[in-house]
């Protein structure tokens, strides 16, 4: 066999090799997506469906005189929790407002702009749900600063209210919401005890909760992410039964807003709740 024979031989083994190495790679990757994309649908959490009593609401109920109160969710978006939260808002004509984590935010952007697109407040509630007393002074700063960013991007528009993930401030977070013009440090009322949303009491005992802490000016603490994705689905029913026996008591909902003068009934916040 000649050079050039065994060249060619060799040349077309080369060849050979690649188009099956390829066809492994192209197999693989094919597999990986097709995981992935099922991973994803497997995350998508139940709806709800509007009932004769919210088709028959006015179209603004946010307007009364009564005691108002605002229903805030820290650590989302995620795809389990937070469409049936916005599906049940949308159907009962309540706002909200939602303290986002970065990276829940960067993942699902779409239901970032569906908060948003919604008519709800959207703020930070930094990066990764860290504990910001453990934090150096730069870590602190980029938890606040990479949400805030992802969050400017999404949304077109800066957040202007921060909570601190736990209730948990720090000397250094607080110096890095002040450079940023940040209304820092939103608490909630949470007087009684009660067992939160994270908890999973289940639907009857966060309604007894939602009573029980409802009162001018309460800001409400549940969440849409985080440790209440553990919870069985049907705790989310919690939801429209509460806001139905709160406004049957009066009560109208709004969203949080910064303020110069710190809240009595949110453990000094400086933010009050406003008509939306």
């Amino acid at each position: 066999m000649s050079f050039d024979d065994r060249r060619r031989n060799v040349r077309s083994l080369l060849f050979f090799l690649l188009a099956l190495l390829g066809t492994v790679v192209i197999s693989v990757a094919s597999s990986v997506v097709a995981t992935s994309s099922e991973r994803e649908k497997a995350l998508v959490g139940p709806r709800y469906v509007p009932t004769a009593l919210d088709r028959a609401l006015p179209p603004t109920t946010g307007t009364g005189a009564g005691p108002r109160i605002a229903l805030t969710f820290d650590d989302g978006p995620s795809p389990q929790l937070t469409p049936y939260i916005l599906d049940v808002l949308a159907a009962k004509r309540v706002p909200a407002t939602f303290f986002l984590q970065g990276d829940q935010s960067e993942r699902y952007p779409d239901l970032v702009r569906r908060v948003q697109a919604e008519g709800h407040v959207v703020a930070n509630h930094g990066w990764d749900h860290a504990y910001f007393p453990d934090l150096t002074p730069e870590e602190a700063e980029s938890e606040i600063v990479r949400t805030d960013e992802v969050l400017t991007e999404i949304t077109g528009q800066r957040p202007n209210l921060f909570r601190y993930p736990f209730g948990q401030g720090s000397a250094a977070g607080d110096a890095a919401l002040a450079r940023l013009g940040l209304g820092g440090g939103v608490h909630w009322k949470w007087t009684s005890d009660r067992p939160g949303d994270f908890e999973c009491p289940g639907s009857q005992a966060l309604v007894d909760l939602l009573v029980t802490e409802a009162t001018d000016q309460a800001m409400i603490l549940l969440h849409d992410a985080g440790d209440t994705l553990e919870c069985p689905p049907n705790q989310l029913e919690y939801l429209p039964r509460a806001i139905d026996e709160l406004r049957a008591r009066g009560f109208t909902f709004g969203v949080v807003a910064p303020s110069p003068v710190p809240s009595a009934v949110n453990r000094g916040s400086l933010a009050a709740v406003v008509p939306r």
